[in-house]
């Protein structure tokens, strides 16, 4: 079981950096960074000092979305931050959320998806791809084998990732087995190894010897993921009429920020995050490794010192087993 973090870019570039050379020195295997470029720093330029201040950490957008930048963008970008990390670069890619969301345009398909995920495979080997009907071929760089990893949340998204994707991330959801389910029948179909599509839980966390603290510092991510299970049917009569009033109020100008804490009920934070004390999360990580076919645990630090949470983390869990 491998161990990554997590970073949404809202605060100071410096701070981003700061934390993401922590978790190379403490051993998360992987720094992945949110791209949201209305509303977070931006996310090559982290990047690239990320790089070039760590030795071991992968490094890679989780996630990025093939309509705010242009493929060849993407493919120019990773390039670059693969020779710059030496080898260490992977990539993220979805639908789209408040990157879309702030410039009033859709998700992207699952075909547009799929078609980008091959592209982009194409150009990082240096191969010629037609993009909007004009050639295009990447000239940087030596050719790479850079993975693509496909952010998937709904059950169509889960096939396509098992389908084409290097790797998936799957958020800490309630149907996390059938998430992974899917996947294998994905796999199943392309006729790949069961198993070849690596898998990445992907959860907000907050450690406190104050439990109830935790709970209320993860509470504006998981705000948006009962937004996300609504959008997607994965909610009963009961949570929608609970979530209601969340769903009405959310604004995509304050993604994830705390002023729609107040709107997600307590009873349902423990289904989508993971936060309590060292202990208690240390327990819901080793019911997670037991689930066949997670291969890395990425965690999203949350509260009023989210250092803390990544120092925490790292004492509590990855040394203890063996990240």
């Amino acid at each position: 079981m491998r161990f990554g973090l997590g970073l949404f870019p809202s605060g100071p570039a410096k701070q981003t950096l700061r934390q993401a050379r922590m978790a190379d020195e403490l051993g998360y295997h992987a720094v992945w960074v949110g791209d949201s470029h209305l509303i977070w720093r931006e996310l090559y330029v982290l990047m690239g000092a990320i790089a070039v201040s760590s030795s071991r950490i992968k490094i890679g957008p989780c996630v990025t979305n093939p309509f705010t930048r242009h493929l060849t963008v993407t493919a120019g970008g990773m390039a670059t931050l693969h020779e710059l990390s030496g080898g260490r670069a992977q990539l993220g890619v979805g639908a789209g959320d408040s990157a879309l969301k702030n410039l009033g345009k859709k998700r992207a398909s699952l075909l547009s998806l799929e078609n980008a995920m091959l592209a982009l495979r194409k150009l990082f080997r240096g191969e010629k791809v037609t993009l909007d009907d004009y050639p295009a071929q990447l000239s940087i760089g030596d050719k790479a084998e850079i993975p693509i990893y496909l952010s998937a949340g709904a059950p169509r998204m889960q096939e396509l990732a098992g389908r084409v994707a290097d790797g998936v991330v799957l958020g800490y959801w309630p149907d996390l087995k059938k998430g992974l389910a899917r996947v294998r029948e994905g796999e199943a179909k392309q006729m790949r190894p069961p198993g070849q599509v690596e898998a990445v839980l992907w959860t907000p966390c907050a450690i406190s010897e104050d439990g109830r603290e935790a709970l209320e510092a993860v509470k504006p991510q998981v705000a948006r993921r009962l937004l996300s299970a609504a959008e997607r049917g994965a909610l009963s009569e009961e949570e929608l009429a609970l979530t209601e009033p969340l769903r009405r109020a959310y604004d995509f100008r304050h993604h994830m920020g705390p002023e729609h804490s107040a709107l997600v009920p307590d009873q349902l934070v423990d289904r989508y995050a993971v936060a309590g004390t060292p202990g208690q999360v240390r327990a819901k990580i080793e019911e997670v490794r037991s689930i066949e076919g997670i291969h890395e645990i990425a965690i999203i630090p949350w509260g009023r010192d989210p250092e803390a949470v990544i120092q925490a983390f790292a004492r509590s869990v990855i040394q203890p087993l063996g990240g």
